[in-house]
């Protein structure tokens, strides 16, 4: 491979192109990715200045630590219920016929969380990585609302949709070199707590920010969470760490996390 070749982008460079249109490929790749880097740069640095209230995350990561487990989908989910509707209230126009509050009540086409959590998904309202664990901690808080079996309750926190949940506690658990009180290895239960906590968190700030990144013209991964994202997700970060380790702190047992 020549020195020419290595200037290229991976998937450039495997391209059946010629030297020079893989060059302009190159060339208008980097001019828009410098482009892009300055408006996220910008994008920040506006953000800050936005305001975000996270009083009510810091009360329901604290719930999630330490509520009955049978109440955390619960809980979560009536977090999530508020916070959808106030994104989609911001993106539907006020025109629309027979009413925006039509929309959110009775029948309407938004007026429960399974269809908020649908619409959100079909038109980026949020990621939809989110909106898949939202609708996962959904269907098991259906699950747990309708069984008379209380002994039956830990099947829910150990396996189905639960083990689909993002296992944000392994990840952090590969933090313990840098702070010992993550490297404790969680029982399914305090798992599930972890996973909510950390879902809640990006809850709150996509809800909040996630369609600024995209009227600016930006991708919200990377204006959101690229190299450590803003300075409203590291405040975040803190209150879902700080719930964490409240969690960690109480695990009952050593068990192996689900994943």
């Amino acid at each position: 491979m020549t020195g020419e070749e290595n200037w290229f982008d991976p998937d450039i460079d495997t391209m059946n192109l010629g030297w020079g249109e893989k060059a302009g490929l190159q060339i208008y790749r980097n001019y828009t990715r410098s482009f892009e880097n300055h408006a996220i740069g910008k994008f920040r640095e506006a953000l800050g200045h936005e305001p975000l209230e996270l009083a009510e995350l810091r009360k329901l990561t604290s719930l999630v630590a330490t509520e009955d487990l049978r109440f955390v989908p619960i809980i979560l989910c009536a977090f999530g219920d508020d916070l959808l509707k106030q994104a989609l209230k911001r993106i539907v126009p006020d025109g629309v016929p027979g009413g925006k509050a039509k929309l959110f009540s009775g029948y309407g086409p938004l007026s429960d969380l399974s269809k908020r959590i649908q619409m959100a998904s079909a038109f980026d309202v949020v990621s939809a990585d989110l909106m898949s664990d939202l609708d996962r901690v959904r269907t098991i808080r259906n699950k747990i609302s309708h069984s008379w079996d209380v002994s039956a309750f830990s099947d829910f926190y150990s396996g189905g949709r639960t083990a689909d949940l993002f296992p944000i506690e392994v990840h952090l658990a590969e933090r313990a070199a840098q702070d010992a009180e993550l490297g404790t290895v969680l029982d399914p239960g305090s798992a599930f707590r972890v996973r909510v906590i950390w879902l809640a968190g990006r809850l709150r700030y996509e809800t909040a920010f996630y369609g600024l990144a995209k009227k600016a013209r930006l991708s919200p991964a990377r204006a959101l969470y690229e190299d450590g994202g803003t300075t409203w997700l590291k405040e975040v970060s803190a209150i879902c760490m700080d719930a964490t380790k409240a969690v960690v702190r109480t695990s009952q047992s050593p068990l192996t996390p689900s994943t």
